[in-house]
């Protein structure tokens, strides 16, 4: 298994003109459409920043009936350094406060990282004696084709849900329609990118 924290990729690739063609296979790789379904668990990967208008969209489903447990993961980040909270903690805070019951919700606060967000929580749902047949993940839109392939590596035959959301950095949101048209969301799907190719490379995550 290889360390994720020595990224040789950096998050933002600098990348010139693309072809049609490689947009097109650039997208299909790093994107993947959500999906919206009832499951038995709801994996939520660890993240920089926390949007209050998802967490609000997580509440609701769950009152909806649409999962019975969730998963909050993530150790490090922006959050953690700015307040010394996994950002765990702070996801399953800010649930609770939003009407979600502490009890549903799985804490695993020691990951790094996308890989380790998977592998550490595995300890967890064997603790809980938890074993979903479906999971639903709640990721970024541009990060949703490698969280895709990292869960599918350990979970293999169950169903697998996208929930995705916008990311927004320098005030472009990074959509699948019009990615390629900004220098910066750009620069971070193509990153994305290389990110899927060389960890699947790797056998890090699975090949789809």
């Amino acid at each position: 298994m290889s360390d994720f924290k020595n990224r040789s990729i950096p998050r933002e690739v600098a990348v010139e003109n693309l072809s049609p063609e490689e947009i097109e296979r650039i997208t299909q790789t790093v994107f993947v459409a959500p999906e919206s379904q009832p499951v038995d668990l709801l994996f939520i990967f660890g993240t920089s920043t926390i949007d209050n208008e998802i967490l609000e969209s997580v509440a609701r489903d769950y009152q909806k009936g649409r999962f019975p447990k969730v998963m909050v993961t993530g150790l490090s980040g922006r959050l953690y350094s700015e307040t010394g909270k996994p950002v765990a903690h702070i996801m399953r805070d800010e649930l609770i406060a939003r009407g979600v019951p502490s009890e549903v919700i799985l804490v695993q606060d020691r990951s790094t990282n996308t890989l380790e967000d998977v592998t550490f929580s595995l300890d967890v749902l064997e603790k809980y004696s938890i074993s979903p047949d479906s999971i639903a993940f709640l990721c970024k839109a541009h990060h949703s084709g490698r969280c895709l392939r990292t869960l599918r590596k350990f979970f293999p035959s169950q169903i697998l849900s996208p929930v995705t959301y916008l990311a927004e950095y320098e005030g472009v949101k990074i959509s699948k329609e019009d990615w390629y048209q900004h220098e910066v969301s750009r620069g971070r799907v193509y990153g994305e990118y290389l990110r899927v190719i060389e960890y699947t490379r790797r056998g890090d995550i699975a090949h789809l």
